[in-house]
């Protein structure tokens, strides 16, 4: 053996999975083992990673009126934070206004725009400004701002009906309840308003989040939130189904956005 045979054999050798299927293979038929179980194609190696950065979020945009609400079965974003407020008013005026304004803000955030009428930079210099900037010179990333109803906004677990909503609450609209290996803390549980912010961008769905909850200040609090991170499913066939941090592929059954009956028929309510 001479010095080059040493080192060669001394540096360690990465199998993947795709050489250790091809080395069994040649197992059978009697070929070579070592070489195959040795040999790594580049066809197994990383793609790498142009030296410019990080490949740029998606600058489209996602219509947020619609006939339904976006974030439902539009093509999953890759980002998500989900945040669940707590109604700390039981003014019914108070939370009709929230909502418009809500409503007015997730139409200018979706399109990538700032929120009010002198954004982040514009306005008083003494004043705070209206939007809290951390998007500027982003794209819309394909942002959707999706928002929920819990079951305590139409009527609290004592009956207390506090916004004359209890009449309108749809009947599947129930807590769930526990299910076995469950350990749940209700303080990071339910909630009466919930809105869903999902994006291309990180930053972005954090930008709209925040904005949504300084525009509800004095009517909602934060009760909890969740960041969560990587596409693990798909809502359209013009999607695959990736892979989660388990290795499995999930959700290849769901219904996609392109089959309308069956959302009307199990998705959809009125």
């Amino acid at each position: 053996m001479n010095e080059s045979d040493a080192a060669a054999a001394s540096t360690p050798t990465r199998v993947s999975r795709r050489g250790l299927l091809a080395s069994g293979a040649s197992a059978l038929v009697g070929a070579g083992v070592a070489a195959t179980v040795a040999q790594v194609t580049s066809d197994d190696q990383p793609p790498v990673r142009d030296a410019g950065g990080p490949a740029t979020p998606s600058s489209s945009v996602v219509p947020f009126y619609g006939a339904h609400q976006a974030g439902i079965v539009t093509p999953a974003q890759d980002r998500l934070y989900f945040a669940a407020f707590d109604v700390i008013t039981d003014d019914r005026s108070r939370l009709v206004s929230l909502l418009q304004r809500w409503t007015d803000a997730a139409a200018a955030l979706t399109v990538g725009a700032e929120h009010g009428t002198y954004g982040a930079t514009g306005g008083s210099y003494d004043a705070p400004p209206e939007d809290t900037g951390e998007a500027l010179g982003l794209p819309p990333a394909s942002l959707t701002l999706t928002f929920g109803f819990g079951a305590s906004l139409f009527q609290r677990a004592d009956g207390t009906d506090r916004f004359g909503l209890a009449g309108r609450r749809p009947p599947g609209l129930i807590e769930l309840p526990t299910f076995p290996g469950d350990s749940i803390d209700p303080a990071i549980s339910d909630g009466d308003l919930c809105v869903q912010a999902c994006a291309d961008d990180p930053q972005v769905a954090f930008h709209a989040i925040r904005n949504l909850a300084r525009i509800g200040f004095g009517t909602v609090s934060l009760r909890w939130s969740q960041l969560g991170f990587g596409r693990t499913s798909s809502t359209s066939t013009a999607q695959q189904t990736p892979r989660n941090l388990f290795g499995f592929k999930d959700g290849t059954a769901n219904l996609m956005a392109e089959e309308a009956e069956a959302l009307d028929r199990h998705l959809w309510v009125g």
